[in-house]
């Protein structure tokens, strides 16, 4: 469990240092006080906040206090962010004003809305009247394990659901107080399979398709793995290691190990087999002069000896022979297209 307060901070420092706080705990975020402008209470010199955060498997679980404000995740923060998740808000105390997507939500106390990374969105948090605080269970959700889940992609976000009444909503708001009063004394397993299981939960109080009735764990996993697969292919250039793709997909280096155990391809074989194949369908046009080390470079390979190795384990000869059988027209129409369906 980690734990983050502005209280043992000088007055002067605890906005300053609240910002950075919840950048860290959650996402890339831009906050504001605005009650005095708002004529609402008076904002005070500090701000007395607190963040309680624990990791379940790929969800992030955090219970947050705090005062009026409104925290932005708008167009810097959206290309600042690494990592692609949903946000499902679940308000204790107080009530929250959300916006994403073209669409605006009240979220008061006993009510939850979700919120996407990936675009930009706006949460104005109003403390209730008794303590002037707000208080919430803010979970961190994989995108790429949750969508698959969602009849709407793209009209799940900024929605109030309420959870004081019975029904899905009901069943998503008391497993996310459940997990987070229990999540210490859970193992790895138990935390693997919770995690799948809230995503189910949550997805069915969102807006679950057809398919959340026939939901696994395997696939899920396998929705995951389509998605890591396509962010590897889309950056192949770049110096791709497993501890930066556990981050962005917001799981853990074991489990993405474990989402290629069963393949073909391990983990690291399957970012080389990209790697190749990108390169071969740039030399299979038979049009590009580019050296062969600059072509190692482009497509994130050490240097020259790198790729051919790598070559030629995957197509039985080295670069350059593969280019002239090419430009021979020796090239076997499917040649170039053996490998990864992304």
């Amino acid at each position: 469990m980690r734990f983050w307060t502005t209280t043992d901070r000088p007055v002067g420092e605890q906005f300053s240092y609240w910002r950075e706080v919840i950048c860290e705990a959650f996402t890339p975020l831009a906050a504001e006080r605005i009650g005095a402008r708002r004529g609402r209470a008076p904002d005070e010199p500090g701000i007395s906040s607190s963040v309680r955060s624990s990791l379940l498997s790929g969800t992030n679980c955090a219970e947050v206090k705090s005062k009026t404000q409104l925290i932005t995740h708008g167009t810097a923060e959206v290309r600042r962010t690494r990592t692609d998740h949903v946000f499902v808000n679940l308000q204790l105390r107080g009530h929250c004003v959300g916006t994403q997507d073209g669409r605006t939500c009240v979220v008061p106390a006993g009510g939850f809305a979700l919120f996407d990374t990936t675009s930009e969105y706006r949460l104005d948090f109003v403390g209730d009247d008794a303590t002037q605080e707000w208080h919430v269970l803010s979970y961190r959700v994989p995108r790429a394990q949750l969508l698959p889940l969602l009849s709407d992609p793209r009209g799940f976000t900024a929605v109030a659901h309420d959870a004081k009444s019975v029904g899905a909503a009901n069943l998503a708001a008391s497993t996310m107080m459940s997990v987070w009063q229990n999540i210490d004394a859970l193992d790895n397993r138990s935390r693997d399979t919770v995690d799948i299981a809230f995503s189910s939960v949550l997805a069915a109080a969102a807006g679950g398709s057809d398919e959340l009735r026939d939901t696994s764990r395997d696939a899920l996993d396998a929705a995951l793995k389509a998605s890591i697969i396509r962010y590897i292919a889309a950056n192949l250039a770049s110096r791709i290691s497993a501890a930066q793709v556990a981050v962005r997909f917001g799981i853990s280096v074991r489990k993405l190990y474990h989402l290629f155990q069963e393949s073909e391809r391990s983990f690291g074989q399957t970012v080389t087999a990209l790697r190749v194949e990108g390169c071969a369908r740039e030399l299979a046009t038979g049009a590009t002069g580019r050296p062969l080390a600059e072509l190692a470079g482009r497509w994130g390979f050490a240097d020259q000896s790198h790729l051919s190795r790598a070559f030629r384990a995957h197509h039985g000869c080295s670069p350059s022979e593969f280019r002239s059988a090419a430009i021979e027209g020796l090239l076997p129409p499917t040649r170039a297209l053996h490998g990864l369906d992304v």
